[in-house]
């Protein structure tokens, strides 16, 4: 079973995060090919992935970011560690992109913020799972 003491606020912050990635995922799939021709920055995260592909990691992210939210197993938190740990990584890479491509510093910090609270998304689930093993032995 979760413990509950802090579980409440890591799944509220979690389905805030989930529902940005994908929404996120959502529109690189169905129309990320359609803008990359206007905007520099999707171009750039183009050279790196294809949109479909970045959508998918998106979706992967909150796919696992739900399962953690929805499970009251101890396995949420592994869920936890690993969708944050995902959507950190493709939000911080959004991030640098965006500092590359724009004048306006504030939308890349916004994006850096975004991927510092699945970060601690992702070190909440590695230390509540790894604190369940250590009580298991």
């Amino acid at each position: 079973m979760k413990d509950k003491k802090y579980d409440d606020s890591i799944e509220g912050i979690a389905f805030v995060m989930l529902l940005y990635n994908l929404l996120t995922g959502l529109f690189f799939i169905i129309s990320g090919n359609q803008v990359i021709e206007h905007s520099l920055l999707y171009q750039q995260l183009g050279s790196l992935f294809t949109m479909d592909m970045w959508g998918l990691i998106f979706l992967s992210s909150s796919i696992l970011l739900m399962f953690g939210i929805v499970t009251k197993t101890k396995t949420a938190y592994v869920s936890f560690l690993f969708g944050g740990s995902i959507g950190a990584c493709v939000m911080f890479l959004y991030a640098i992109a965006r500092f590359d491509t724009t004048d306006y510093t504030l939308f890349a910090a916004r994006y850096s913020m975004m991927a510092i609270l699945q970060l601690g998304i992702a070190i909440y689930g590695g230390v509540m799972a790894w604190n369940h093993r250590k009580k298991q032995k």
